[in-house]
Order: structure tokens, then sequence, then C-alpha cells
């Protein structure tokens, strides 16, 4: 019975994550009745009927099919009935475990023991026809058997599982060429199966090379597929290769290894996305660890830096200079370079924010402090455009001060900080705030709101301080109500006939705005939040019935505002 029809694309997805989740509970089939319980935001009763094996009706106890929607409840019910509901009652325990949806490690060797059993029990005859049949049917399987056979793989072999994967990708993407999210999860799984069986074989019989040749094929193929990719299988999938490039390593022999580490430096080319390049980097600064390596790393590294610095993206250069710049450093730290080598690189790409992170910490670690101020100073200079990274130098240099104990250039460090670099950061104004007596403070505060700039939340100061009547005026002044959302529990209970004054302008000018039934709803939202607010029912009250005449041509609004 195709009773997947029914139901919406969507919801036949959330139904299926229902069901993997184990959510359905309670499953009896009675006649033609069959009963669960679902568990979701809480327990809905599912009931659907039948008639001769067809779906008549169902019914569940969520809000959605309250509405008369088939809902994704009753589509977890379908899929665990589908699975075990039809053999319920059967008393043959070997068939259950046989056809039984294998969702537990226990269910799982139950039912590969049940196989198992199955096959032993064929005839020769038998098993042979029907592999055979199975086998000019299924090209993948022939392979797989075919090399299974042979006991090994040979060049000719993975030429043949490369097609296969052309064909798996063939079939997926379609007249559109795009992978959707529903089907995604299927070709990542299919992929990952040949990887898992046929690469893992290749391996264990020392076809090093041709497992080389399949899996990067498969990683490259995967880093161009155009897919909806919101489950994250291709890093899974791209984690799992990269895992297997790791096993070869340790077996190819010195030829080997050398052709592998060509592939690897001549494939952060733009062949695979720039995600997908990050596994081939891991490798290749984590692996290849032989003396022999070392100078054709620090080779490639250099040429990867050159490549980097003629990027026309300032972001983009910036970054990725950065990046390679940082690998050399650490193979030069590798070799136990002379601290002079290092600096001398440091200085020749100072422009370079990564780099100036880099020496500034490396001092730090060293206590070298002179050094790292003023290397800090530099870097503020350098970065005044990214407020970002000078929040983090002025961190720093206000660590190096704790650490020298001087304590004066410390509290002025707090200062230009909470004025400008960390403008009204509630924990830089605690930390000044401690430098100074209680009585010292109440001056110390007031210079601090007076010289705030506007960009500044200086509604977080107030409140930290409980000046709750700055706060308010804050909130009162702000356009719409995301102030008076943020500050709701600081406030709503001190200042309720403000608060309903300001909920009441803004709702107003909303609805004046509101031209479809999903803003009516908002506002209906708006109106219960407003309602918890003392006095705020009547306020409510009145709104609405203001607004049933002076929008007595919005019916959708009035049908939203009898919703509360």
């Amino acid at each position: 019975m195709n009773w997947k029809n029914l139901f919406a694309p969507h919801i036949l997805d959330r139904g299926y994550d229902y069901y993997c989740e184990d959510a359905v509970k309670n499953l009896d089939v009675s006649g033609e009745i069959i009963r669960a319980d679902v568990i979701g935001t809480q327990e809905y009763k599912v009931e659907i009927s039948l008639n001769q094996g067809k779906i008549v009706d169902m019914d569940c106890t969520c809000p959605y099919a309250d509405e008369g929607n088939y809902c994704k409840h009753m589509a977890a019910v379908l899929y665990e009935w589908s699975a075990s509901g039809e053999r319920l009652g059967d008393d043959n325990s070997a068939e259950q475990d046989l056809f039984a949806t294998a969702r537990t490690a226990e269910a799982y060797t139950k039912r590969a023991d049940a196989i198992q059993k199955l096959v032993e029990s064929a005839e020769i005859s038998v098993v042979q026809n029907y592999l055979a049949s199975i086998l000019k049917e299924n090209e993948k399987l022939l392979v797989r058997f075919y090399s299974m056979v042979k006991g090994k793989s040979e060049k000719e072999d993975v030429g043949r599982y490369t097609r296969q994967v052309d064909a798996i990708a063939e079939r997926y993407l379609g007249r559109d060429r795009f992978i959707s999210y529903r089907e995604a999860n299927s070709f990542i799984s299919e992929l990952g199966n040949i990887l898992s069986i046929d690469g893992k074989r290749m391996i264990d019989n020392g076809q090093y090379m041709c497992a080389f040749e399949l899996m990067n094929y498969i990683f490259v193929l995967v880093g161009n597929v155009d897919m909806d990719d919101s489950d994250g299988g291709t890093g899974m999938l791209a984690e799992e290769i990269c895992q297997l490039w790791i096993e070869l390593l340790a077996e190819v022999d010195a030829d080997e290894k050398e052709e592998m580490f060509h592939w690897f430096t001549t494939h952060l080319d733009g062949s695979v996305i720039d995600y997908m390049e990050e596994y081939i980097e891991r490798i290749i600064m984590e692996e290849f660890a032989e003396k022999e390596y070392q100078q054709q790393k620090i080779s490639f590294v250099e040429q990867m830096i050159e490549k980097s610095e003629k990027k026309d993206s300032e972001w983009s250069r910036n970054y990725y200079v950065g990046k390679w710049a940082l690998c050399y450093l650490d193979l030069l730290e590798k070799q136990q370079c002379s601290r002079a080598e290092i600096e001398d690189f440091c200085r020749k790409h100072w422009e370079n924010s990564s780099v100036r992170k880099y020496y500034i910490d490396k001092c730090m670690q060293e206590q070298e402090y002179d050094a790292a101020l003023k290397a800090l100073d530099e870097s503020i200079s350098f970065d005044k455009e990214r407020r970002n990274l000078v929040a983090e130098h002025s961190e720093k240099k206000k660590q190096i001060y704790l650490l020298q104990g001087d304590k004066e250039a410390y509290i002025r460090q707090l200062w230009e900080m909470i004025l400008d670099h960390k403008a009204g950061d509630a924990a830089i104004y605690r930390e000044l705030r401690e430098q100074y007596s209680e009585e010292e403070w109440r001056v110390q505060r007031e210079q601090i709101y007076s010289k705030l700039p506007r960009y500044a939340h200086v509604e977080e100061l107030y409140k930290e301080e409980k000046l709750y009547d700055r706060l308010l005026e804050c909130v009162l002044k702000s356009s719409g109500l995301s102030a008076l959302h943020q500050f709701w529990h600081d406030l709503k209970d001190i200042y309720p006939e403000q608060f309903l004054q300001k909920y009441k302008e803004e709702v107003n000018r909303l609805a004046s705005q509101a031209k479809d039934r999903r803003r009516y709803q908002e506002l209906v939202k708006l109106l219960r939040g407003m309602q918890k607010i003392k006095g705020g029912a009547k306020a409510v009250e009145a709104i609405v019935e203001e607004w049933k005449v002076q929008y007595r041509n919005r019916p959708a609004l009035i049908d939203e505002l009898e919703k509360l």
C-alpha cells in the first residue's frame, strides 16, 4: 500500500525522523485498526482505520490534525507499522528477526543471524541461480562480487567502481542537477557504502593505490555536487575518507607515499569546495612527518603564501596569507629554527593580523612583555578599522599590565576600553568599578555615562547599577519594542503604566501598517504579551474594541482578534 503520497513531503520527513528516534510507542493492530502513542512535544494518540488494507481514516490528538490535516505523528506510526505492524501476532520468531527493522545493535545481530541461517538452509543451486539473477540486474554488486572472487582489485576494477559512483550521482542529480535535502542522506550513504565495503577490502588486500584512487574520486565528486547538505553528510563522508587516507599512509611504501603527497599538494587548486580543502590541508600538515618531506612541505607552503598574496579580495588575501603563514611558522618551530628566523618571517608578513597575533602570543609566553606591548600598539594602529581585532589587542594589553603589576597602566587601559575599544562592555565596566571605593565610583560612573559614544549600550550599565529610572527613559525613547522586551523582567513590575503606554503606541503604529494575516497574528501575539502587564488585560480590551471599529474592513484582522 502506497500511503506516503497522502502526506506533504516535509510532513513525511518529520514523521520519518520521529520513527527513527523511536518516538512511536505502544503500537497495536487490532483487526483493521492501528493505534499507537507518539512522543512529541507531548504524548499524542494516533488511530488509523483500514478497509481491506487501504487507509480510510486517520485521527491524532495534536493541534495540526485537529484542523483536518494529516500530521507527522500519523506518518511516524505508518512507518512503524510498515516496518513491523503487518507482522504483529506472527509466532514465528525467526521470521520476525529476519524482517524486523534493525534500529539497535541487538536487533541488527539477530537479523544478520537470521539471514545467515536462511542462506545456509537453501540449496546451493537456489543460491547460485538467485545470485546470478541479482548480479545481472545490479552492476555495483557484480563488481563487488567479481573483486571478492578474484581476491584483489586491479586498476580496471577501480574504473568499474568510479563508473558506479558516476551512475549513483547521475541518478540522484536528475535533470535539475541538484540533490535535495530529502535525498542527500541516501546519496551520501550509498557512496559511504562503497568506501566502507569496497575501499576497505582493497586496503585489506594490499591494493593501496587502487583504494586511494577510489576514495579520491569520491572525495572530488562530492566536493563538486550541488546538494542541500543541511545534515552535514558531506563533512561526515570527507572525515571518513580522511581517516582512510591516514590508514593508507601507515601502510604504503616510500614510492606510493610520494605519489600520495603529490596528489594532495596538487589538489588545493579549487577542484573541491573550499571547506573540503581543509581535509587535504590537514593531511599535508599533520602527516608526512618523515624528515625528507619537511623541505617539500616548506616549499609547498611558500608557494601557497605567494599564491594567496595575489588574491583580489582583501579579506581573502588576509585570511589565506595568515592561514598559510601560521603553517609555515609551525614548520619552522618543528625544525627548531632560531628565534631570529621566526621573527624575520613575522616581520616580512607584519601587515597580516594572524602573523602579529602569533608573534604577540610568542612574546607573552616567553614573558617578553615590552616587545608584546610594542607589537600590540602597532597592531591597534594597523587594525584600527576592525573593531573586533582592536578589542582583542586591548584585552591583551590589559592582561600584560596585570602580569607586570602596573596598576596605573591597568586602570588607564580599562578606561580606554570602556570608552572606546570595548565601549559599554559590562564585564569591563565591572572590572573598572572594582578599582574604586563606592563613593569614588559614583563620580567615576557619571564620567563614563557622559563620555560613552552613541553606539554604546548604556542601558546594560544602568541595569548593572539598578538605575531603573534611567533605564526606563532609554526604553521609552527607543524605536519599536525590542528594548522593552530586552528589559521586560527588570522594569514591567516597577513601571507598568509606562510599559502599557509604550506598548499601546507601538501596536497602534504596527496595526496601521499591517496588511496581511501573518502581520495580524504578530499583532495578536504582542497583545497577549501586553496582557501580562499589570492592568494589561483592560488596556488590550480597549485596543481591541477600537480596532474592531477602526479596521472593520479587515476581516482577517478581526478574525485573529477573536482568538484573544
